[in-house]
This record gives C-alpha cells, sequence and structure tokens, in this order.
C-alpha cells in the first residue's frame, strides 16, 4: 500500500496561521470530521496527543514533528498534514524550524502499519526533493501527488530497518582507547561497532569494556577490595590508553542482524541473550545499530 492513499487532500492544511506545534496540532485535530474520529470527541483526542507529545521524541532535526497518539475502542488510521505559513521555531530556540506537522490517530495497539507510517513520514523529511517539492504546492491534491510521485510504500511487518539508528558511529579497531572514549562521551553513546580499514565490521565495544581496562588485573585475584580505596580510580586506563588499541578490548561480534529482520525476532533474542545492542549488517558493512531502547521509544512508546 502507498502511503500516499492513506492521505485526505481535506486534511492537508497549507500555509497554516500557527506559531506552535500544539497550535498545528489544534488545528490538524480540527480538521478531522466526526467520521474519521468514530465516536470521540475532538476534545478527547486532543488530550491524548498532547499527552504523547509531553513525552517527546516527536519533533525531527530535518524540519518536520509528528504529534501522534493510539486511540481507545479506534481501528483506523487517519493522517493530517499541517504546513505553517512560517517555519515554527522551537520554544528553546535550538534545531531546525518546523516546516511540516503530520498529526497521526491509530488504534491503541500498534499495528505494523502504523509503525511504518512513522518511519515513512521521517525517511521523507530526509530527501531535500521530496520536502522541497511539499512546500511548493498549493492545494491538498498537488500535495498527496507529491507523496506518491516519492513512492513511499507502507508494507505489511516491521523490520529492523524500520526503526535502527542509521547515523552509526563506529571506530576503527587501530585506534586508541583515548580516541574511544572521547567518541563515546562526544555521542553519548554505550556502544559501537568496531571495522577495518576497509570498513567491515570485525567486531564490538561496549562502555563497560572500556572501563574495565582501567581496572587492574591483580584485582580480580584478590578476596577484598578495600586497599583500593588507596589509588586514583581509573589510573590504569588514563595512563594506558593512548597505548592500547580498541582492537585489545573489543569483543567478535556474537551475531549481526540484517536489516530486514523482524524486530519481534530482535527482542527475542535481546531478551534471551541480556544483549542490548547489535550491529546491523548489509554486505559486511555496518548500516546501523538497533538497540533495546530503540523498542522502547520507536515501538512502545511510538
Amino acid at each position: 500500500m502507498k502511503l500516499a492513499n492513506l492521505l485526505d487532500p481535506r486534511l492537508v492544511l497549507l500555509d497554516q496561521d500557527v506559531s506552535s506545534i500544539d497550535e498545528a496540532i489544534v488545528a490538524g485535530v480540527a480538521a478531522f470530521s466526526a467520521g474519521n474520529l468514530r465516536s470521540l470527541g475532538r476534545d478527547e483526542v486532543l488530550a491524548r496527543v498532547r499527552e504523547r507529545q509531553a513525552l517527546g521524541g516527536t519533533v525531527f532535526p530535518t524540519g518536520i514533528a509528528i504529534p501522534h497518539a493510539r486511540l481507545p475502542g479506534f481501528d483506523d488510521i487517519v493522517i493530517a498534514a499541517v504546513r505553517p505559513l512560517v517555519p515554527i521555531v522551537q520554544p528553546d530556540g535550538e534545531g531546525t524550524p518546523v516546516r511540516l506537522v503530520w498529526v497521526v490517530l491509530t488504534a491503541q495497539t500498534a499495528s505494523s502499519t502504523y509503525l511504518k507510517v512513522l518511519a515513512n513520514l521521517a525517511a521523507m523529511s530526509k530527501d531535500g526533493a521530496a520536502m522541497d517539492a511539499l512546500m511548493a504546492v498549493e492545494t491538498g491534491y498537488k500535495f498527496v501527488e507529491a507523496v506518491e510521485a516519492g513512492g513511499y510504500v507502507v508494507e505489511k511487518g516491521l523490520h529492523v530497518s524500520d526503526i535502527m539508528t542509521r547515523e552509526v558511529v563506529s571506530i576503527r579497531e587501530d585506534a586508541s582507547l583515548r580516541e574511544l572514549t572521547d567518541r563515546m562521551f562526544a555521542n553519548k553513546l554505550r556502544y559501537l561497532p568496531v571495522v577495518d580499514a576497509a570498513g567491515l565490521l570485525v567486531g564490538e565495544v561496549g562502555v563497560l569494556d572500556l572501563i574495565a581496562a582501567g581496572i587492574p588485573d591483580y584485582v580480580y585475584r584478590v578476596g577484598s577490595l578495600k586497599f583500593l580505596d588507596e589509588f586514583e580510580p581509573m589510573a590504569e586506563l588514563l595512563k594506558n590508553e593512548d597505548k592500547i588499541a580498541v582492537g585489545a578490548i573489543m569483543k567478535p561480534p556474537v551475531r549481526s542482524i540484517a536489516p530486514d529482520s523482524s524486530v519481534l525476532a530482535v527482542a527475542f533474542e535481546m531478551t534471551r541473550s541480556k544483549k542490548r545492542h547489535y550491529p546491523v549488517v548489509e554486505d559486511g558493512r555496518v548500516v546501523g545499530v538497533i538497540s533495546s531502547m530503540d523498542i522502547l521509544s520507536r515501538v512502545l512508546r511510538a
């Protein structure tokens, strides 16, 4: 099914005089008819969308926002598009101004269609030509035609590629632990795939592997650790972080995940192995990373 087939030109609101995401939400919800909302009232729907909005994570750095809600007793998916007359500046003044707001309503039980819609909208926002087309059209019908021209398809089934983190931060196996520490700290990461000079996956390293490198070997052989109060923490690591290569502490990848793997299968694997991160690999190269937090934020609280 094409994404465009889920759009109604009457629910495309162009050049709206809204100055905040909340005002765009109000406009979007107001556009839904009684038929769209079934037996639900607009106030109830608005409250649900605002409740989900308060959890965060619906504004993307690509200049779109996707406020959405799962509704009780609702068995459909409806979408309103709100294009502000002037891009909406974030309250903190940071980030890209929002040029397009998608208001999405669906059933309380998340369906793969719903999650695929969110993934498609996010992907479309990264396509400069597609976004330019949506910003230039003058009618709702032309807007839907522009979405259709992009060829976005909502397939059944949720795959790893729909929710994985695509902006992968990796590290070379010959990099130093100083480089590893700096990269983890700067990007607020707990896990990095390790690649060789050709960019192929050769291992993985987590923050606990890094910390373990700072614990002297003899600590593991003594019964009491009280005497360690006399030593500076992580002195071993700080002394040698320029000398030790990532390859010395990395672990071989236990398993790599294909982009078309089922999210349910990966969730099962995570719970069984107690492993929170997996590299997503295609033709030997890392194309993404999937973590337990991806499943939490993009499935359980999508």
